[in-house]
């Protein structure tokens, strides 16, 4: 949900994290509305364009800059002095996503972290603003799929935590956890045509095997498995926004054999395709 930055308020945000979307999305930031924080939450701020002003957390005191990005925690005080005609985004996230998130995003996420502030290069802020941009899109969508939405916020999340670890010097780009980033990047842009995790390895210039353990290091599931996720992610993300038939879906999705494409998704989810959508036109009728 995107809510101005003058309505920002606990029950706004409450109402929204309710009707079971996890992240609010503000397109507008004041100091007003960034000295608001609300309970249960963390909240990623992007200034876009900033000719100065403070940030004075219990950890520090940061001059404000254009494209630096703030991650503020659960359980630390803030207090912002915005400069005139600052432009920024915010998001607000529900600590429910947290639970999903893998042990090394935890820490970075979490109360226990000392990163509040990230000065990145232009080629990173980019990166950081083009997520920002994905997520609002799905946000404002006329079906908005939660799950996506999600999604997006962990690859953000995961996103920050590359650059936090490498501009700390706590590990290098050759990490396992970078490999594992680059994966996630890979799967989300060939999933539709490489569903073979040999493809993965030989971009990643590594062993199937290795891959295997790198994977499930971080997300705790097999190659294979963390593709499917993302294929039927995307599966249920059609079922849900678009009018297309399953069987257009099933191609879409780069299965050739319509069979296959339904065999997948009822072992990853317990029903059919058509069962699924038929239960999402049933849900829809009932708020409606």
């Amino acid at each position: 949900m995107i809510i101005d930055k003058e309505l920002i308020n606990k029950n706004s945000v409450e109402e929204v994290f309710n009707r079971g979307i996890d992240v609010v999305f503000q397109d507008e930031v004041s100091a007003a509305s960034l000295n608001f924080f609300p309970d249960n939450c963390f909240t990623i701020i992007l200034l876009d364009e900033c000719d100065g002003g403070k940030c004075i957390t219990g950890l520090d005191q940061y001059n404000l800059k254009a494209h630096q990005l703030f991650i503020h925690l659960p359980k630390r005080e803030y207090k912002w002095d915005l400069a005139p005609n600052t432009v920024g985004r915010r998001l607000i996230i529900n600590d429910a996503i947290l639970k999903t998130f893998s042990p090394t995003l935890k820490f970075t996420f979490s109360s226990y972290s000392k990163y509040e502030m990230i000065q990145p290069d232009d080629e990173t802020y980019h990166r950081f603003s083009l997520e920002f941009n994905a997520i609002r899109k799905e946000i404002a969508a006329d079906v908005v799929f939660p799950e996506l939405i999600n999604a997006r916020v962990r690859l953000l999340a995961l996103i920050i935590n590359l650059w936090v670890e490498h501009a700390y010097g706590d590990k290098a780009l050759s990490t396992p956890d970078n490999l594992a980033f680059r994966f996630h990047m890979l799967v989300d842009k060939n999933y539709k045509n490489q569903k073979n995790v040999s493809f993965y390895a030989n971009e990643l210039c590594i062993t199937p095997n290795y891959l295997g353990v790198i994977c499930r290091k971080q997300y705790k599931i097999s190659p294979l498995e963390f593709i499917k996720e993302r294929i039927i992610l995307e599966a249920k993300n059609l079922l849900h926004s678009s009018d297309k038939s399953i069987k257009e879906i099933a191609f879409e999705l780069g299965f050739q054999n319509f069979s296959h494409f339904s065999y997948l998704f009822r072992t990853k989810t317990g029903e059919t395709p058509k069962n699924y959508r038929k239960k999402l036109e049933h849900s829809n009728e009932i708020s409606s």
